[in-house]
């Protein structure tokens, strides 16, 4: 239960949040859209979401999955394999790359290296670090909302 003193109506918390300021909600919704739209991998941009919410220790990201990674084959068995990602052989090179990065991200913006990036680049095309990029802002973002609103 959020800390707010007030809420709008709404089916979950975070809508009853979010509900306080319908426009920033409704431009929000757009964007997570417009992210989901842009994957050319949803799994992957799964697998980052949830890892970001561990980092941020964020449950209520956590527990929610989104459809487009479910219909691409993500599978609760990676799910629950994610916390050992680095070691574990159900993740493909694309994906710990990926991973790393986000963890680079959470953990400290600045410690994205330049060996890092260069790796990235070897391995996804521009528009698609791009949309990564944003997708990883977007759910660390995300996940420290809900984490500061106990949404």
């Amino acid at each position: 239960m959020t800390w707010l003193a007030a809420q709008a109506p709404g089916d979950t918390e975070l809508d009853r949040v979010y509900g306080l300021t319908p426009t920033v909600h409704d431009h929000f919704r757009e964007l997570e859209r417009a992210i989901w739209d842009a994957a050319s991998d949803p799994a992957l941009l799964e697998l980052a979401r949830l890892r970001i919410a561990t980092l941020v220790a964020c449950p209520s990201e956590l527990a929610r999955r989104t459809p487009a990674a479910l219909a691409a084959g993500l599978t609760e068995d990676k799910i629950r394999e994610l916390p050992q990602w680095p070691g574990s052989p159900r993740f493909t090179a694309r994906e710990r790359l990926v991973l790393a990065f986000c963890e680079s991200y959470v953990i400290d913006a600045h410690s994205v290296t330049d060996e890092l990036c260069r790796r990235l680049n070897e391995q996804y095309a521009p528009h698609e670090l791009s949309a990564i990029t944003v997708a990883v802002a977007v759910f660390d973002a995300m996940s420290r909302f809900r984490t500061a609103l106990d949404a």
